[in-house]
């Protein structure tokens, strides 16, 4: 059987329909339930779709070699290729927004939205991830924040908390060259919290394999890529914004990211107190200052 390749965009449908009849009562099962839910199972390890339906990670595999892939992994790369081509900024602006407009109040159903996904975090955010997290940030003092396009306002956040919790904060939010000056200063005693949506970009892909030559310990904050990139993050913290297939806005990413910098806040109170201590003595100088 030819191999099917990873990098051209695959219509799952047909290549399930080809091969339907060669399928296991198992391995139609997995077919079924990948038909339906095509944006979350491109971004799904083999193991959670498997711990779904109640197989083995082996079926998994069986599957995928029956429809034509290497593997597994080969078979979601070949679908995540799918949705970079199918679903451009527009098509999902334009999606998110046919579907607010059917429901009437758009505020209404974009909060409405953004609660459900905030309380599906509530159980999918791996608690022991958290706070490790939380614990890398309580022992190292200088953190690198990379972040690109909408990221870049939660890297800027990270920048002005993180700073007034004591912490030197290098952000990394430029793509290109701009970034690999700072990227020399990184090394084994510093921090690396790496924000990521949807696919690996070739800045994000550099940035995580320069931290793991260096032996920079590593914070993943992400939706979908945290089966993809587990083995070079220390920690994935990882929720999801909505299908794939959607708009998405930065609520669940933003509220990890708060929650994150409260419980530095707790674990750290001395320095961080003393810090914000200084930062207000700075602010009545400068008040005085404008007052002369």
């Amino acid at each position: 059987m030819d191999e099917i390749s990873t990098t051209t965009p695959v219509d799952l449908s047909q290549v399930i329909s080809d091969h339907y009849n060669e399928l296991t009562k198992s391995e139609k099962r997995i077919a079924d339930y990948m038909r339906q839910n095509q944006d979350e199972a491109a971004f799904l390890s083999a193991g959670e779709i498997a711990e779904r339906l109640d197989l083995s990670e082996a079926t998994m595999v069986r599957f995928a070699r029956t429809l034509g892939f290497d593997s597994y992994p080969a078979l979601r790369e070949a679908l995540q290729e799918k949705f970079r081509h199918l679903f451009t900024h527009s098509e999902r602006l334009r999606s998110r927004l046919g579907d607010l407009h059917e429901a009437g109040d758009i505020f209404e159903r974009l909060v409405a939205s953004e609660i459900n996904f905030l309380t599906e975090s509530l159980q999918t955010l791996d608690r022991q991830a958290f706070h490790a997290a939380v614990e890398l940030l309580r022992t190292h003092q200088r953190v690198f924040v990379f972040g690109l396009g909408p990221s870049v306002s939660l890297v800027d956040l990270l920048e002005i908390r993180l700073t007034r919790s004591a912490r030197h904060v290098i952000p990394l939010k430029t793509s290109g060259r701009e970034m690999l000056e700072p990227m020399l200063l990184m090394n084994s005693n510093d921090l690396l919290i790496a924000i990521g949506f949807f696919y690996m970009t070739s800045n994000l892909q550099m940035v995580l394999d320069y931290a793991n030559q260096h032996k920079t310990p590593v914070i993943l904050v992400t939706d979908t890529l945290g089966p993809m990139v587990c083995d070079k993050a220390d920690v994935v913290l990882a929720a999801r914004r909505g299908p794939v297939s959607a708009f998405h806005s930065l609520t669940v990413p933003m509220t990890i990211i708060n929650s994150l910098l409260l419980a530095l806040s707790s674990v750290d109170q001395d320095n961080v107190m003393t810090n914000l201590d200084k930062l207000d003595q700075l602010r009545e100088r400068l008040k005085q200052a404008d007052s002369l």
